[in-house]
């Protein structure tokens, strides 16, 4: 295996690869915790079977497999709901208080409230990979590592993407650009 020993090299392919696990599964579920939840149980079972496996070669892409896997599994069992936040400087998700007047004007609250409603309904709409594969898309994955990661091939990946988009776009036309038809 050589570059020490191999619970030190689990250890760095963890600390390396945790930021962007628990990205990506926070843009599937939208919930910090659940997220955090789905990312650590996904790790337990590939570390469960790390002799199995070269995790510090090819652990991200089983580990982003898993995710995608768990998150379409935990979405198709909830249902969502909206609610409005916004990032702080640090990137961590706050609960906008509409008391609150230093936060945004209630003009640009009610503006960011309807768009983040209606971008959170319309990711809802799509179909699991299509949003996986947006989602990827989103967090800079090329199309042979979205391919990879969702199990299609690469064609198959760029047309999900693509569709992805253009819903999106049909879905957000009122907001963005009028001029997008169906």
């Amino acid at each position: 295996m050589g570059g020490g020993e191999p619970s030190e090299r689990l250890d760095a392919w963890v600390l390396e690869t945790a930021p962007r696990a628990v990205a990506y599964a926070r843009s599937l579920l939208r919930h910090p915790q659940d997220a955090e939840d789905v990312v650590q149980d996904c790790y337990c079972r590939l570390l469960a079977r790390a002799d199995s496996y070269d995790l510090p070669r090819d652990g991200q892409k089983l580990l982003l497999k898993a995710i995608t896997n768990a998150c379409i599994n935990l979405r198709t069992r909830r249902k969502p709901f909206s609610r409005l936040i916004r990032n702080d400087e640090h990137g961590q998700e706050q609960v906008i208080d509409p008391n609150d007047p230093q936060v945004i004007s209630p003009e640009q609250q009610a503006m960011h409230g309807e768009l983040s409603m209606a971008v959170a309904e319309a990711l809802q709409q799509l179909p699991p990979l299509q949003r996986a594969a947006v989602e990827l898309k989103s967090l800079g994955h090329t199309q042979q590592e979205i391919a990879e990661i969702l199990q299609v091939t690469p064609s198959n990946a760029g047309v999900l993407v693509h569709r992805a988009r253009h819903a999106l776009a049909v879905s957000l036309a009122g907001f963005l650009a009028p001029e997008v038809e169906e």
